[in-house]
């Protein structure tokens, strides 16, 4: 039987699928990063992806504790911090990669490559906002 919070299992289960595909690149410099079309593919697929995973779990959770719902992307983590589900400093830290998932997807043929490394280098908030929700999970059960 599904749970409540069988979603935001799944998806957490996805982000880190797609942090462990990360991580080799983590360490490559910019260089490397630049010269490597492929590499740079995956980043951005991947990258796309943990993004989105971390949204609809932002969304999944202002339904289940029935906040009041964001306008935008960039809203639902900051209504996480709001809702002391994320810390609120976090939240304001974090919610901008909302806005680069906006780029990575509606503005494909003219990425910022310097953007996509930037933000490949703050793989450790997303880890953060798993052991969040990962806590915030332990709570409700």
């Amino acid at each position: 039987m599904e749970t409540e919070f069988s979603g935001i299992e799944q998806r957490l289960e996805r982000l880190k699928k797609c942090l462990i595909k990360l991580e080799p690149f983590n360490e490559k410099n910019k260089e490397e990063f630049f010269r490597d079309e492929y590499l740079q593919d995956i980043v951005e697929r991947n990258l796309e992806v943990a993004i989105q995973s971390c949204i609809d779990i932002a969304n999944r959770i202002i339904s289940v504790d029935e906040l009041e719902k964001p306008k935008d992307y960039y809203g639902s983590i900051i209504k996480l911090g709001e809702g002391n589900i994320l810390p609120y400093d976090f939240a304001q830290k974090f919610a901008p990669i909302a806005g680069f998932r906006n780029i990575l997807i509606h503005e494909y043929l003219d990425i910022n490559w310097d953007e996509v490394y930037k933000n490949l280098q703050k793989m450790d908030q997303f880890y953060k906002f798993m052991d969040y929700v990962k806590k915030w999970l332990s709570q409700k059960r």
